[in-house]
């Protein structure tokens, strides 16, 4: 495929959401069972995250950014933060204004 057709496809789905566009992405929802990353609607299938069994899950930055239970703990075979279940670590930490890191403990 000529790489401007493939450039102006990827250009269409993020533009208009087509349906071919959204086949791209599997229909599981967040802790669903997969197989693979296209299984997951969110695109990242990881296991260890929630059990042993791989589940969908999402990247992630911040505790806040995941649900309930889980945190920002898991860290996929590239490095990427990822949503886990259970207790956080340090990156799960909420964060802090500039007023507050300036504040004496």
């Amino acid at each position: 495929m000529c790489p401007r057709l493939v450039l102006a496809f990827a250009l269409l789905c993020a533009a208009a959401s087509s349906p071919a566009c959204k086949s791209a992405r599997g229909h599981m929802a967040f802790d669903g069972p997969c197989q693979r990353d296209p299984d997951c609607a969110a695109g990242m299938c990881v296991a260890g995250v929630h059990g042993q069994a791989s589940v969908c899950t999402r990247s992630c930055l911040r505790g806040d950014q995941c649900p309930a239970g889980w945190s920002c703990s898991g860290v996929t075979q590239h490095g990427v933060l990822v949503c886990s279940k259970g207790s956080g670590t340090p990156f799960d930490a909420p964060s802090r204004s500039p007023a507050q890191k300036q504040a004496p403990r």
